[in-house]
């Protein structure tokens, strides 16, 4: 069993991730009737590996040091304790990111996904999220021409918290605003908010 599942694919020698999910509890394989509960919005796949390279179903994910995906886990379970509300089965948070290549030093993974000449995004951004969770980091001129095709969506519940205030913001972040990652963020910054929005969605 384990909550943190995704697509690997070989691409000209490059390994890319795709339809990244976070499951809030173990479970043996997921399905497409899960229920996704929303998405996040990072910068790229770090150094977080499948255990076998099948390219064509969801694969167990080995974190292999990676923190990102166990930390917005515990986020988002102490947002339910917090809403007093139960976790649903098979309930889980989608991972879109601005590039999908794989490689925990970012710097190199910028480098890497210039030699395609059209990266396959996920097509997991196309489905509808009842929220978005922005969390690239700061303004980035190698990033930000990525960012494009997330700053149009029409969603309602678009958030990031903002890396100067240390307040969240109710909207898409500009390509130029700090949109904190978590990596060594206080829980209590964001905790209170998606509480308050699970129980909005849980209406």
């Amino acid at each position: 069993m384990s909550c943190y599942w995704a697509r690997f694919e070989k691409i000209e020698n490059d390994i890319f991730r795709y339809d990244t999910r976070i499951y809030l509890k173990p479970i043996d394989s997921p399905g497409e009737d899960d229920m996704c509960l929303g998405a996040i919005v990072g910068k790229n796949p770090g150094s977080a590996i499948a255990n076998s390279l099948d390219e064509t179903a969801l694969q167990r994910i080995k974190l292999d040091g990676d923190k990102l995906l166990p930390n917005i886990k515990n986020i988002f379970l102490k947002a339910y304790e917090k809403s007093d509300i139960s976790v649903n089965e098979n309930a889980y948070i989608q991972v879109l990111n601005l590039m999908y290549i794989c490689d925990k030093d970012l710097s190199q993974a910028i480098k890497k996904i210039k030699v395609h000449k059209k990266p396959a995004v996920c097509l997991s951004e196309d489905k509808h999220f009842p929220f978005i969770w922005y969390l690239w980091g700061n303004e980035d001129k190698d990033l930000n021409p990525y960012k494009g095709r997330f700053l149009e969506t029409k969603l309602d519940n678009c958030f990031f918290l903002n890396t100067k205030t240390e307040e969240i913001v109710g909207r898409i972040p500009t390509k130029k605003e700090a949109a904190r990652h978590p990596q060594g963020m206080r829980h209590d910054l964001v905790v209170p908010y998606i509480s308050e929005l699970l129980l909005s969605i849980a209406k």
